[in-house]
């Protein structure tokens, strides 16, 4: 939910301004929390006292109609409650009709509002088919249209499959199967793409805007240079980047400055509900069950007058590499520059034998990364060091204590699902 909080901050200034570059200072003057947040935090709320009151009578992760009636009620109460004291906060005409109406109606929208909200349905969703039905059970109290539920839906589906470690490409084939064609790419549309409120026209955009990215700030920073509704656009793209790559505490800390006091409690709530630090490496454990094939991880090549010798790496090791790269780059609290100093922090060396013998049980997530990348880092200098790490099962094993610590950092309440 954070990723569509900081989305909104960062293009509120460029929605009617728009600037179609990345070269771009992330928070400066002009930025402000829009309806886009406002409304994301009354979601979650909603969400949050929903499974409070009525978990212990459901079973199982098969919500029935009584279920889905409370969190519909319960997300009319906090949009109205929450959104009618932000009353100038960048509301459509018929937002603010249905928020100040006594009477609340679904008024057959298909704007983009359903889905720059619903992210915290994807965020608590245990299930697939959960967070299509917590997605549906908010947006049809206002965007009962059918392309503004399958926009809100889209979203969600999307923020769930990437919290739960999915590869980028099994998420565009879900959301092209399902939803949308992402037949496109952003630099192609960005010269004539044009201000749009709607969800036929906004969501697919956002989700290209993530699949195209290689960090949590440059999927920001894609979707503001697209253009259009920006504060929207990047509320969207933002929400899916935090559930792959997970918000730099810097960025975290510099938006959340933007939320007054009691949209800050909401969010800290929503924080303790969540479990800030949970999932925080499935960008890179989400490679186990692949790396525990049995397909092999690279091939020596050789020939030349010379016979010259070189590994051939299977794409998805490359891949692997350029993420885990990404990611020590989007993530500097883990210094994984200094990976020499961190293993020697922790009585280890940065050579083959002493990282071999290496025990993980009682590692913490800075010297597993620490470890993985000393073995990328050796390639550089001994031709097939990687592929040995990989071959004998130790890229695996570290992979495997990452998603170990991952777990111990999860909330009870959904550890135990």
């Amino acid at each position: 939910m954070l990723g569509a909080i900081v989305g909104d901050i960062v293009g509120s200034r460029f929605e009617l301004n728009n600037y179609r570059y990345k070269d771009f200072e992330l928070f400066a003057e002009g930025c402000h929390v829009t309806d886009d947040s406002v409304m994301t935090l009354a979601v979650a709320k909603a969400i949050m006292e929903t499974r409070r009151s009525a978990e212990p009578s459901v079973s199982g992760h098969d919500f029935n109609g009584d279920y889905q009636q409370l969190l519909s009620e319960l997300a009319v109460r906090y949009m109205q409650g929450i959104g009618r004291k932000y009353p100038n906060c960048g509301y459509s005409r018929p937002s603010s009709r249905w928020i100040f109406n006594d009477n609340p109606q679904p008024y057959n929208s298909l704007g983009n509002g359903a889905a720059m909200r619903i992210s915290p349905a994807g965020f608590a969703a245990r299930t697939v088919s959960e967070a299509i039905s917590l997605s549906r059970a908010v947006t049809a109290i206002t965007h009962n249209h059918e392309e503004g539920i399958k926009g809100a839906e889209a979203t969600a589906v999307a923020i769930f499959l990437a919290r739960h470690g999915c590869l980028k490409s099994e998420i565009r084939d879900r959301i092209s199967e399902d939803y949308y064609p992402l037949d496109f790419t952003i630099d192609e549309i960005r010269p004539t793409y044009k201000f749009s409120g709607t969800c036929p026209e906004t969501v697919p955009q956002a989700i290209e805007c993530f699949l195209e990215s290689g960090s949590f700030e440059d999927a920001i920073r894609t979707a503001i240079s697209l253009g259009g509704d920006s504060d929207t656009i990047g509320a969207i793209a933002g929400a899916i980047a935090e559930a792959y790559y997970g918000v730099p505490d810097d960025i975290r800390d510099r938006a959340l400055t933007y939320l007054d006091d009691q949209l800050r409690a909401i969010y800290g709530e929503w924080e303790e509900f969540v479990g800030k630090d949970s999932f925080r490496f499935k960008v890179l454990t989400k490679y186990i069950d692949e790396f525990a094939a049995d397909s092999p991880y690279g091939t020596w090549l050789r020939g030349g007058e010379n016979e010259w010798s070189f590994v051939g790496y299977d794409r998805l090791v490359i891949k692997f590499e350029d993420e885990f790269d990404q990611f020590a780059e989007s993530h500097p609290e883990y210094q994984l520059t200094s990976y020499g100093e961190i293993l020697d922090r922790n009585g280890l060396k940065w050579d083959n034998a002493q990282m071999r013998k290496a025990t993980t049980d009682n590692l913490d997530a800075q010297c597993v990364l620490a470890l993985i990348m000393g073995a990328i880092r050796a390639e550089r200098f001994c031709n097939g060091a990687l592929l040995e790490f990989f071959n004998d099962g130790y890229i695996l094993k570290w992979l495997k204590r990452l998603r170990e610590i991952d777990c111990q950092a999860t909330p009870k309440k959904f550890s135990e699902i």
